[in-house]
Parts: C-alpha cells; sequence; structure tokens
C-alpha cells in the first residue's frame, strides 16, 4: 500500500497541523531512543501508530473520512496522549483535563452522527430515521465510550496504581457532565442542521453521491 500525502489538503495552516504534530511525536521518539527512555519510545511509537490509523483505514477500505474529522481525531490524540500523558500537561494545567472531555464529547458526538448519518443515506436502505432520532444516538454513542473511557481510568488506578481518577467519585462524575454537554451541544446542533437541510456541510457532492456497498 502506497502511503502519499493527502490531496484535500490545500491550507497551508491545516498542512501545517496535519503533517506537524505526527511529525513532532516521531522527532519525540527519536529524543527518547537517544536518552534509552523504552518505556517512552514504546507509548510515543503507539500514539504515533494510532494517529496514523484514519489515514491508513481511509486509503486501505476506501472509507470517505471528511477532513476536518480526521484532524480533529488526530489532534484530539495528541493533545490527549501525547501532550497529556508524556508531557505531563495534565499535571501541568488543572484545566487540561475537563478542556479535552470537552473536545472528546463533541468529537464522539460528531463521529456517532456521522456514522448514523451514512447508514441512514444509503440508497439501498429501506427505512429512513428521523433527526430526533439521529440526534440522540449521537449523544448516546458519545456518551457510552465516555463511560468506556472512566471504566478504564478505574481499572488503571485500582489494578496499575495510576492516578487518572485523581479525586474518585467527584472526577469520574465531572469528567462525564462535561462529555456530555459536548455530546449534547453536537446532538442538538445535528437536529436543527437536519430539520433544514439534507446536505452534509462538509463535502457534500461526496456525501450526496455515497453509497455503502
Amino acid at each position: 500500500m502506497k502511503i502519499s500525502l493527502n490531496p484535500e489538503i490545500k491550507n497551508k495552516l491545516v498542512f501545517y497541523l496535519y503533517y506537524g504534530m505526527r511529525l513532532l511525536v516521531a522527532l519525540a521518539i527519536v529524543v527518547f531512543t537517544l536518552n534509552g527512555d523504552w518505556v517512552s519510545i514504546v507509548n510515543a511509537s503507539l500514539i504515533l501508530g494510532l494517529m496514523l490509523l484514519p489515514r491508513l483505514v481511509k486509503m486501505q477500505y476506501k472509507i470517505y473520512l471528511p477532513l476536518g474529522l480526521e484532524l480533529a481525531i488526530v489532534g484530539f490524540i495528541f493533545l490527549s496522549l501525547f501532550l497529556g500523558s508524556l508531557g505531563n500537561y495534565y499535571e501541568r494545567f488543572p484545566l487540561w483535563d475537563r478542556i479535552l472531555h470537552f473536545q472528546s464529547g463533541i468529537l464522539m458526538g460528531v463521529v456517532g452522527f456521522v456514522v448514523v448519518y451514512l447508514l441512514n443515506a444509503r440508497k439501498t436502505s429501506k427505512f429512513r430515521m428521523s433527526p430526533g432520532f439521529v440526534s440522540f444516538f449521537a449523544v448516546c454513542f458519545s456518551m457510552a465510550l465516555s463511560v468506556v473511557w472512566e471504566v478504564y481510568e478505574y481499572a488503571g488506578d485500582s489494578w496499575f496504581g495510576y492516578t487518572m481518577q485523581e479525586s474518585g467519585l467527584p472526577d469520574t462524575m465531572g469528567d462525564l457532565i462535561v462529555n456530555g454537554s459536548g455530546a449534547i451541544i453536537v446532538g442538538l446542533l445535528s437536529y436543527f442542521w437536519m430539520k433544514r437541510t439534507e446536505n452534509l456541510p462538509f463535502a457534500p457532492e461526496k456525501f450526496n453521491n455515497y453509497t455503502i456497498n
């Protein structure tokens, strides 16, 4: 499989963000290697792999993923796992965790919305889901993933001695509330948008002609 530059990128700022985040992680791996920090090497390599995954999946399976959504996914991985975990930003900046949970609520809500929107837009589909159901699904999808993440934090703290939950139940509930706020925003926006138009605001031509085999 041949990996090439993303032809969708036309803006210089987007170009620097799209490839710059991956480049920074790759440079960090080099630095960790020179310092002999093998744990950080493994963690950074896994992070880089996750950042490359959306692009590889798009190319391998010919899946259309809006550039903005792909960039948001890569950015979230960079901010949460690379800067947050490896860079200790969670400890340096008290609001870092809350900001990322709010962002993840929005991001996962958008992912859930796009997935069910594509299924709803299938030419071979025998039924159509209402805007209310699509929006409700997006919120539930985001909240479900938020719960999974909180279970992961609890398991990490209980079994491996991590301190991801900090104050325990208050931290967990605060994260879920922030995630839910972001998800509800996406749900409301997607509902009112679907009530007004049938075209997605990003790459509408591709989605109008999109079919799932």
